[in-house]
């Protein structure tokens, strides 16, 4: 507040308390990204596994742009989560299940094209794909390494989904 010459006041005018504030970032960040898988997942001229790709892509791309500051901020904000209120807690943990069904239900379309595997659990495969995209990030960030996010994207997604695909034969 200083930094911009605000007085404190002003800020609790808008927010109750700093985790009301932390709220706010996350539910904007969230609209955010989800207005973005939402464009890219309705993309009906491509199959849904290259959707996927596709927004992976585009994270990609974004993370070469804006580093080194760039990232997830629900990882960020994850990593840091034990010191939080069960507010922010609830509210973080409510966007990584909404971004983990957004993939999931294109993950079931790819199912139902035949894509992936008839048995394969779809939910747990969104929630290891989200697992994984952070753990690239995580190696980006300490190493500055982003070949760790390219691996991500063209050996371990890829990996997920054609092993999903392939135990369908």
């Amino acid at each position: 507040m200083k930094a911009v010459d605000v007085p404190k006041g002003s800020f609790y005018y808008f927010f109750q308390s700093k985790d009301d504030f932390i709220v706010a970032i996350i539910e904007a960040y969230e609209a955010k990204y989800s207005m973005i898988r939402k464009a890219l997942f309705s993309d009906t001229s491509r199959r849904p596994l290259a959707r996927l790709d596709a927004y992976f892509e585009m994270l990609e791309q974004e993370l070469i742009r804006d580093a080194p500051y760039a990232g997830c901020l629900y990882g960020v904000l994850a990593q840091t989560a034990a010191g939080r209120s069960a507010f922010v807690l609830d509210a973080l943990a409510t966007s990584f299940d909404r971004w983990e069904r957004s993939i999931a239900e294109l993950l079931s379309i790819a199912q139902q094209e035949g894509d992936i595997a008839t048995g394969e659990d779809i939910a747990d495969l969104a929630a290891c794909i989200v697992e994984a995209y952070e753990g690239a990030l995580i190696r980006v960030k300490v190493k500055g390494d982003m070949p760790a996010f390219t691996r991500f994207r063209n050996k371990g997604l890829k990996r997920l989904t054609l092993r999903a695909a392939s135990s369908a034969c």
